[in-house]
């Protein structure tokens, strides 16, 4: 990037390690890393190391719901990039200095637009359309959120009108709801939440 010298990794614990190695100002960082620790997780753990670290997520997920965290639980004063809105780099290297500045910072939170896809969406329904979209039941769907199926067919039509999803004549609500959640979250059911090591 343009004006910061950058080195970078292929995971988590290459980024741990690079870290540890080094005396580096700033993490930028998608939030699905694949297997092991997620990004919320790895900045936690850096973070922790080096507190004055400044943290840049660039991600595709809408919110941290999707990753099933709360807005409101990330560290103070990081950004967050939704990759469909950054049309080329000058926004980030704009992020990763507002950051490093601990100004304007919250320009940066694209996780808090009120009009970001899927905002519509409550805690609850994200989790239920995530495990719709793993191709759950209503029924496997209430057992492991250990609540009746009528309260899941009530959050999943709840879910349908915020996400303005009609029967179509290609398929039915759910597979065009199910449609629309994978396509606005990358494809992806959800990122679990996973706990980073404390190498």
């Amino acid at each position: 990037m343009s004006g910061f010298a950058c080195e970078a990794t292929a995971s988590a614990a290459e980024a741990r390690d690079m870290f540890d190695r080094g005396d580096h100002d700033a993490l930028v960082l998608d939030i699905d890393l694949g297997s092991g620790p997620n990004g919320f997780d790895l900045a936690e753990l850096i973070l922790r190391k080096s507190p004055s670290t400044a943290v840049v997520f660039l991600t595709s997920l809408p919110d941290p719901r999707f990753a099933e965290r709360d807005s409101k639980g990330l560290p103070k004063g990081v950004a967050y990039l939704r990759k469909s809105n950054v049309s080329n780099v000058s926004l980030v290297i704009e992020a990763l200095d507002a950051v490093l500045r601990g100004t304007r910072v919250g320009d940066f939170r694209h996780d808090r637009e009120p009009d970001r896809p899927l905002a519509g969406l409550t805690r609850k329904q994200v989790r239920v359309m995530r495990l719709a979209a793993s191709g759950q039941t209503n029924s496997q769907i209430a057992q492991e959120c250990g609540v009746s199926v009528n309260a899941i067919d009530d959050t999943i039509g709840r879910a349908f009108q915020s996400l303005r999803v009609e029967g179509t004549v290609e398929g039915n609500v759910r597979v065009a709801a199910v449609r629309r959640f994978l396509e606005v979250t990358g494809g992806r059911t959800g990122i679990p939440a996973r706990r980073a090591e404390t190498a």
